[in-house]
């Protein structure tokens, strides 16, 4: 599987029963001087079904595609995304591992659940975010790192639109609807209260 993505070939319908670690991926490339670690080809994954994903503290230089995945434990932490990243009809089972992910690149995450918590402390989004029909019944940081740290981009560069948060993780205050939030029904991870 390393093989295919090491070449930028899309793997699809695949069970990966281990971590898939992509760090025999990372190549060296100096530019005036400066290494340049990280991985140069596209990542491609559609409807995979992995018990681990670890793109932990690796920089991508090309897209990074999660199209139809079921993804047991996600491993994002300092994840540098100078291209874009998309995550498209993805259930995320356990823990997100979300901190500290950076990008440059736009960021679209779209009509995804993220069944237990999805933590985001450290984040810096300086490409445009789009998430549409995303569900965090597990809980969620998000928003309230974004109020914190990104305030004056949610709803320009930074948009939401029908997604489902609990509402002890909406920060008081934040005119939720507006931007495209509702507030999840216990037990219904694409429901709307009310």
């Amino acid at each position: 599987m390393l093989e295919r993505l090491s070449i930028g070939e899309p793997i699809q319908d695949v069970r990966v029963t281990g971590l898939l670690d992509l760090d025999p991926l990372v190549v060296s490339r100096w530019v005036c001087g400066e290494d340049l670690r990280g991985i140069y080809q596209p990542i491609v994954l559609h409807r995979c079904i992995l018990n681990g994903l670890d793109l932990e503290g690796r920089t991508f230089y090309e897209m990074v595609e999660l199209v139809g995945c079921h993804i047991a434990a996600a491993h994002f932490k300092r994840a540098y995304f100078y291209a874009n990243l998309l995550i498209e009809d993805c259930v995320f089972e356990g823990d997100f591992e979300g901190q500290g992910i950076q990008n440059d690149g736009r960021m679209v995450i779209y009509n995804t659940i993220f069944n237990n918590w999805a933590a985001f402390e450290n984040i810096s989004l300086r490409g445009g975010v789009d998430l549409i029909d995303v569900s965090f019944p597990g809980g969620t940081n998000l928003l309230h790192v974004l109020i914190n740290d990104a305030q004056e981009r949610l709803g320009r560069e930074i948009r939401f639109r029908d997604c489902r948060f609990r509402a002890a993780d909406v920060p008081a205050g934040l005119d939720a609807a507006r931007l495209g939030i509702a507030p999840l029904i216990e037990g219904d991870p694409r429901g709307a209260e009310g």
